[in-house]
């Protein structure tokens, strides 16, 4: 779930199934990347890319910053991190 400012209210939207592939295939890249693994890193990377490729026009202006920019720790904190206690914002 992800907190959406809407003027002073707060909506919750779901996380996209691509968003939830991003998130699991950051994980992977991340740990590849931390056990030296290059088979991993290339397999994860190539990944990654594909799902840039299939984000929505919807997708948080953030995310896509954060990819485009190879920023691929704060994309996966940016994606674990949007999950507020219902009817919360940050």
């Amino acid at each position: 779930m992800r907190c959406a400012r809407s003027l002073s209210r707060c909506k919750l939207t779901t996380m996209t199934r691509i968003e939830e592939l991003l998130r699991e295939a950051l994980g992977e890249f991340m740990r590849a990347t931390t056990a030296r693994d290059q088979a991993g890193v290339a397999r994860t990377f190539a990944r990654l890319i594909e799902l840039e490729k299939q984000l929505g026009a919807d997708a948080p202006p953030m995310l896509r910053h954060y990819l485009e920019r190879r920023s691929y720790q704060k994309a996966l904190e940016f994606l674990s991190s949007e999950q507020p206690a219902a009817g919360t914002c940050r």
